[in-house]
């Protein structure tokens, strides 16, 4: 859930190089009105500033056992970041001709869906003049549609388009900006309510056939708190050439829970996403996020009958964004487990107390922007083996690395960090490597598009702050804001305890 606020760091190490034989981490789990949400927040915050320090990770110097460099060479082989010579907007990603989508603030401040090359070079605007913010742009694998983000036509939204927060909707359009087509809305099917909504994180499946994405309804406390699920749609152009979104299917439902979808496998089998609650689970601890693999297709599972892997550790600290290496033997995923923060401190501190209070689902959001508030709140990029179930971490550069996504080549990620102060590239070298790829066909006739377009450049980019002084809430919100305060507040009470004995 990264939305597009967040705290400025400051600037450190620009870039980092880890090498083939790296220091490998094992980690082991630990011992009223909307006027009044800043001051409700400041409150949960000063309810936790007294908790004892989260346990710290193990680390070892000694490389576990793991494949021959031949085996595994995404994680055996040097993984080196530099800085991008142009700086993008948060969340750019690679179009099917290695070109870079992203959003950027036209001179107007309005952000808008830009096309470019990697060094900003041949920048143009694909959704400039239209109501925004647009944001969150991915093309599909065929390179014959562009999926985009927008808040255009929406009266109550926070956040920042498919970053999280409410009032995104799906639109879609071709790689010349032409055709805009709104595909989810109020009339959706799986709306309900009137209520405030949301839908965000989506992703292309790699035959282009299909997207999911997380929606999450806004619904009161007393029907049940917010309600997060994944839906799977698959996409029908009709002979008009008019696309729309078919037979959305929930894969993974509401309840006491709180969903984020990252990105598929590289195969089409299913789809990564992050757990922001602990789904039941209180050896995870309380709104814990984890990192986990749905399976929709293939080895007896379906849409209907999705079977779901837990990928992660337990760790305290918080799991987020993640991508399959092309050869589906590893994971890269953002980890604030590296750094002292906030986040860890509370979920250590429920952990040792047993506090594992209901409505994680109605709480999972504010405890989020809490989360990134903290401005000691830090993520790097780590390296999941799956086989083994080693993990090395892939950059230290005391920043925020939010969505990352690799190139069509599959040798280089690519992301821009929390203030968009800077845009990075991330390199494996591989000796070699046998990518996953869906059987597709780039379609040729929307190659370097568009041909014409608004070529202004954007607005310079901007670090971006968070500030909820003027921030209006739905009453859903400011209600879910002030019981996330209330079990903030027991907490601190429990951690003050002194330990029973012999417990």
């Amino acid at each position: 859930m990264a939305v597009d606020l967040i705290s400025p760091g400051t600037e450190r190490e620009e870039a980092r190089d880890v090498p083939a034989v790296s220091t490998y981490v094992r980690h082991r789990v630990p011992c009223r009105a909307p006027r009044q949400t800043a001051a409700l927040i400041v409150g949960a915050l000063l309810a936790l500033s007294a908790l004892p320090t989260g346990c710290s990770t193990a680390r070892s110097t000694a490389a576990p056992p793991h494949p021959s460099s031949a085996a595994n060479p995404y994680f055996t082989g040097r993984f080196t970041t530099t800085v991008n010579r142009f700086t993008f907007g948060q969340d750019p990603s690679w179009t099917a001709d290695g070109r870079v989508l992203s959003n950027e603030n036209e001179r107007s401040g309005t952000s808008q869906i830009y096309v470019s090359h990697l060094d900003g070079s041949g920048m143009s605007c694909l959704t400039c003049g239209q109501p925004g913010p647009n944001g969150f742009p991915q093309e599909r694998p065929q390179g014959d549609w562009i999926l985009f983000c927008s808040f255009r036509g929406q009266t109550v939204t926070f956040g920042a388009p498919c970053l999280g927060g409410f009032g995104s909707d799906l639109y879609l359009m071709r790689p010349d900006g032409s055709h805009v087509t709104r595909v989810t809305g109020p009339s959706s099917s799986f709306e309900r309510g009137g209520d405030p909504y949301d839908n965000y994180h989506p992703s292309w499946s790699p035959d282009g056939r299909h997207l999911v994405w997380t929606h999450v309804d806004y619904r009161t406390h007393a029907r049940g708190g917010t309600q997060w699920s994944i839906l799977l749609s698959t996409l029908k152009v009709d002979q008009r050439g008019v696309p729309s979104l078919s037979a959305p299917t929930e894969v993974a439902p509401g309840g006491d829970n709180a969903y984020e979808t990252q990105v598929w496998a590289p195969d089409g089998s299913g789809v990564l996403y992050t757990s922001l609650s602990s789904d039941g689970d209180k050896r995870l601890g309380w709104l814990n996020s984890e990192l986990h693999f749905m399976r929709l297709f293939g080895h007896g599972a379906s849409p209907s009958h999705p079977e779901v892997t837990h990928l992660t550790d337990g760790n305290p600290g918080w799991d987020e964004q993640a991508v399959f290496t092309p050869d589906m033997k590893d994971v890269v995923w953002m980890s604030s487990r590296g750094t002292r923060t906030w986040y860890e401190t509370t979920v250590a501190a429920a952990r040792r107390a047993g506090y594992d209070p209901p409505f994680e689902n109605e709480v999972a959001g504010p405890f989020f922007v809490l989360t990134i508030l903290d401005p000691k709140f830090r993520t790097d990029l780590y390296e999941l083996d799956l086989t083994t179930h080693a993990v090395r971490r892939l950059t230290d550069l005391d920043q925020v690395v939010p969505e990352f996504y690799f190139d069509p080549g599959g040798s280089q990620l690519m992301w821009t960090t929390g203030d968009r102060s800077r845009t990075y590239i991330g390199r494996f070298a591989r000796s070699s490597v046998s990518p996953i790829r869906a059987n597709i066909r780039v379609d040729p006739a929307w190659a370097d598009a568009p041909v014409h377009g608004d070529h202004s450049p954007p607005a310079p980019e901007e670090p971006t702050s968070v500030n909820l002084k003027d921030v209006t809430l739905p009453p859903q919100e400011v209600a879910a804001t002030s019981l996330l305060e209330s079990q903030l507040t027991t907490l601190a009470d429990l951690a003050r305890r002194p330990p029973r004995h012999g417990s």
